[in-house]
């Protein structure tokens, strides 16, 4: 099955660690089957002020995204579901929208008004991640449902 919904994700800087590389192009090339797919790691930002931080990511990420689009914001606060029940959350909205926008934080996570500007906050555990395991995670989260959502053996 393949939808015709892109799926974006944007993360703060680029990717460090070899093994989230080698992990996000993994899941990148499977995604691809299923739907339109991107990563855009937006230009490294600092600060020493957090909330200052915070708000020049915000402006960063959300640079270029369409108001059309379904944005989702990944945030510890945000609602928690199991895989199936995202993969049916995420199976009407690839029905009903043109591009979903999955938006990473940095160290200090999103700036509450990018929080506010977001069509649905997305929590992946009660636990903090670092945001290149957050984006391994999601990842695999979305290759999954998709997985669900195609009637296709997870481990194909």
């Amino acid at each position: 099955m393949r939808w015709p919904c892109r799926v974006k994700i944007l993360v703060p800087g680029k990717i460090k660690f070899p093994f989230i590389k080698e992990g996000a192009l993994f899941y990148a090339q499977r995604l691809k089957r299923y739907l339109p797919f991107s990563l855009e790691e937006k230009k490294a930002l600092r600060s020493k002020d957090p909330s200052k931080l915070k708000r020049l990511e915000a402006e960063a990420l959300i640079k270029g995204v369409s108001p059309e689009s379904f944005i989702v914001a990944l945030d510890v606060k945000g609602q928690e579901l199991d895989s199936q029940k995202f993969s049916q959350k995420l199976g009407k909205l690839l029905e009903a929208r043109q591009e979903i926008v999955f938006l990473i934080g940095g160290a200090y996570g999103l700036e509450e008004d990018l929080l506010k500007k977001a069509n649905w906050c997305l929590s992946l555990s009660r636990l903090t991640f670092n945001h290149e395991i957050a984006l391994l995670i999601l990842l695999e989260q979305l290759y999954r449902a998709l997985s669900i959502l195609a009637g296709e053996p997870y481990h194909k």
